[in-house]
């Protein structure tokens, strides 16, 4: 008995990891609605299993704790009036089977509004797939079957640009921890204007004669206001001096196109620290 089961649950890891590896892929990671309401998804199926794919959206947006650590928002009601796609949106097709290696092409469209203000509105899209034949399938003797079936979710952001849009950063207060060879930097920021602040920052570590010690980047995608921290490698062997940590932000990334972005001029913000 104990044998079978410990050859059940190694199966179940064992076709999880399959599943794990087989599951879709999906094309571009971020998705802008065009002029015309019309924007594209494609999603493939990379596996030797056929896959049952659904669409859906669900309105949502990156935020963060009061340690500046990044959290998805639902269910902000609020946010979702002003600034969500709502029933406008569509997906054509909602649902298929996906083939082995093939790949379907899925066409978000967004009705008109003219009465919407200017701004740039956002949802997440959901895509859930799901092999088409049961993962496992076991009979014993007296005829009884376990079904084992593995449903992933992948979420995405779509967006489309109404009318004149803009965005920007203003600064607050800014804290900085150091830990275990790490150091934080949290910066209070509201995102002005009518978009979302997608782009990159830039931390910058220099000593007193201004000399870059350290320098990491990592994308941003800010919404509203909040923290959002910023983690960076502290060098090895630095020596006790005050320093500057500078943070950049540009309207710049490498995954989406530039002409997708709300461009905005760079601004940096910088903190002076001792490291011991």
């Amino acid at each position: 008995m104990k044998k079978a089961l410990l050859f059940t649950l190694f199966l179940g890891c064992f076709l999880y990891t399959r599943q794990l590896v087989a599951q879709v892929s999906i094309a571009p990671t971020t998705v802008f609605i065009d002029q015309n309401g019309i924007g594209s998804l494609f999603i493939t199926n990379p596996g030797d299993t056929p896959q049952e794919i659904s669409v859906s959206f669900v309105f949502g947006y990156p935020g963060n704790d009061e340690t500046g650590e990044l959290t998805m928002v639902y269910g902000d009601s609020l946010m979702e009036k002003q600034f969500g796609m709502g029933d406008r949106l569509r997906a054509f097709p909602r649902t298929f089977i996906l083939a082995p290696q093939q790949q379907q092409t899925v066409r978000l469209q967004v009705r008109p509004d003219r009465s919407l203000p200017n701004a740039t509105y956002f949802t997440r899209v959901k895509v859930t797939s799901n092999a088409q034949t049961p993962d496992v399938e076991q009979t014993n003797t007296e005829g009884v079957s376990t079904q084992v079936n593995f449903k992933f979710d992948q979420v995405i952001a779509a967006f489309q640009k109404v009318g004149e849009v803009s965005t920007g950063l203003e600064f607050g207060e800014v804290k900085v921890e150091e830990k275990e060879g790490k150091l934080r930097v949290i910066p209070e920021f509201k995102v002005t204007g009518n978009s979302p602040y997608l782009g990159s920052v830039t931390a910058t570590l220099k000593d007193s004669a201004g000399k870059v010690l350290a320098e990491q980047q990592q994308t941003v995608a800010l919404y509203f206001s909040g923290k959002r921290a910023v983690e960076m490698t502290i060098p090895e062997n630095i020596r006790n001096d005050v320093h500057l940590v500078e943070l950049t932000y540009e309207t710049r990334r490498s995954d989406i196109p530039s002409g997708d972005l709300v461009q905005a001029p760079t601004v940096s913000k910088s903190v002076i620290l001792s490291i011991r």
